[in-house]
């Protein structure tokens, strides 16, 4: 793996205009004129770099930007302020440089980029799309058939594409990336619509064979924690802003969550809170439904968990669980974090 950065983000901010009021917008349109609106940040002062043959993951809720920046890279929507480079090149006005080097594969219910004719089968539409990316013709047979086997596709072959179901789709989508075998893959919420089994072999197809094998460079975003923990060399977790970019082990550790006590209790006082401060990392509730949802975090737990318990018996506990730190844990914690910090 190089240590050259192959994607940058430097600096880089999108605003959009809110949604216009009133027909055609024309309430708002007046307004405008008078004095120009607010405009509501999808994404605000990026900057990251993606090292040549890893996989990054931009780790966010939804809303956090993940898509809008995928879009920039792809010159399908204008930053407002800064810059992507792709392999030395602008993402906006470079983009024709780029457009070989790079495929990006949108999850979800985005229907990809319209290349995939309906009433035609699955073998066809690969054809389609090596001939559109200039795959050399010599090759094109032999790649077809090393995408359909690595996604276990070849069942499904000869049936319309029209057919599918919307995780068959999804594995079609992916097979671009083996079929081009570009410098660059996007993967934007890549396994969405998948099922577990096709998760994992998926993850598997992306780790071994488009990054070990074919030494391609992913960029991976999604808000599957599991996934980001299972597949990313580094991950930056996306809120609007990079609030953290680190190995995702890294970032469990840093929220320091090595256990996790969950109840639900009738009632909680002051006191109690006050009273478990000496044994707890830090406490998070929320009151529903006349029962108090709180998880505790402390270290040790031989030591803590009786004095908690002990903190506890007045409460009239309802529910009690314990578990270990995970990654969505850590993510949580970052990202309620960077609010305090806004």
């Amino acid at each position: 793996m190089g240590n050259m950065g192959i994607i940058k983000a430097e600096h880089f901010t999108k605003y959009y205009p809110p949604p216009r009021k009133g027909t055609f917008g024309f309430v708002d349109l007046i307004k405008d004129l008078r004095k120009p609106r607010e405009t509501l940040p999808a994404l605000v002062d990026v900057n990251f770099e993606v090292k040549e043959g890893e996989i990054f993951g931009l780790l966010g809720p939804n809303g956090a930007g993940k898509t809008t920046f995928c879009k920039i890279m792809n010159a399908l929507v204008i930053p407002t302020s800064g810059h992507i480079y792709i392999d030395g090149c602008e993402s906006v006005k470079e983009h024709e440089k780029i457009t070989r080097e790079m495929v990006t594969i949108f999850g979800g219910e985005r229907e990809m980029w319209g290349l995939f004719s309906w009433r035609v089968t699955v073998e066809r539409n690969l054809k389609y799309i090596a001939d559109l990316w200039k795959v050399p013709s010599d090759l094109i047979k032999k790649r077809i058939e090393y995408a359909l086997q690595i996604l276990d596709l070849e069942e499904k072959r000869k049936e319309w594409y029209q057919k599918l179901s919307a995780g068959m789709k999804q594995k079609v989508h992916l097979s671009l990336a083996f079929i081009v075998q570009p410098k660059i893959i996007v993967l934007d919420e890549p396994t969405i619509r998948l099922d577990v089994p096709s998760k994992r072999k998926v993850h598997d197809a992306i780790k071994k064979e488009l990054c070990q094998n074919l030494g391609s460079t992913v960029l991976l975003t999604t808000h599957d924690m599991s996934e980001a923990d299972k597949m990313c060399d580094r991950v930056a977790i996306l809120n609007q802003r990079i609030e953290f970019i680190d190995k995702p082990e890294n970032i469990k550790e840093l929220s320091k969550e090595h256990e996790i006590l969950e109840l639900k209790l009738k009632n909680l006082d002051p006191k109690i809170k006050r009273g478990l401060e000496p044994f707890t990392i830090r406490t998070e509730e929320v009151y529903e439904d006349g029962i108090y949802k709180m998880k505790i975090f402390f270290e040790d737990k031989e030591k803590n968990l009786p004095e908690i318990l002990g903190v506890l018996r007045d409460s009239r506990i309802e529910d009690i669980k314990m578990r270990t730190s995970s990654l969505e844990d850590a993510f949580i914690y970052l990202i309620n974090r960077g609010k305090k910090h806004a």
